[in-house]
């Protein structure tokens, strides 16, 4: 049996999607200022989707139970697969936007401070990324091309025949 250009995409985007879910979705910046000479250093730190987030997470199984279900699915009923696929595919691209879409929301409900902590404190570190406390960084690449990954999915569901053989 010969494998179709949508099959093709499909697994490339599955399992382009598995690497791109361990590359930087979030990242965090900030800057510190050495007291005397005014030395300013400036710092980044990055987590996966795994590490940053829950909805993340979810949204990378959705997409990844669509693309499997899809390239699986029996192909004597044609249109559940489809219909299914679909329905995983966008679920899954909805939760990963709406995840970072509200974590924008929450973060501008407050103003940024300026805190001094003791090194001892029962408080994160600026290097420390708290998962689902997604409100202070921004996304990194990894979160736009696995959303980009995720909407390859959902199209090649969109785009795949009807009626196979």
């Amino acid at each position: 049996m010969p494998v179709r250009r949508a099959e093709l995409v499909m697994g490339v985007a599955t399992v382009a999607l598995v690497i791109d879910s361990f590359l930087p979705w979030y990242v965090e910046r900030w800057s510190t200022t050495r007291y005397g000479t005014g030395q300013t250093t400036e710092h980044a730190t990055a987590a996966s989707a795994w590490a940053a987030s829950t909805g993340w997470s979810t949204g990378i199984v959705l997409a990844l139970a669509a693309a499997g279900g899809w390239l699986l699915w029996p192909r004597r009923s044609p249109r559940g697969r489809v219909a299914a696929t679909v329905v995983v595919a966008l679920a899954a691209a909805v939760t990963t936007v709406g995840t970072w879409l509200q974590a924008r929301v929450e973060s501008y409900g407050g103003g940024a401070s300026l805190t001094f902590v003791t090194t001892f404190a029962d408080v994160p570190r600026p290097d420390e990324i708290v998962r689902d406390a997604l409100a202070s960084g921004s996304a990194g690449w990894g979160y736009y091309g696995g959303v980009l990954l995720m909407l390859t999915i959902l199209a090649c569901a969109l785009c795949s025949p009807r009626h196979e053989p």
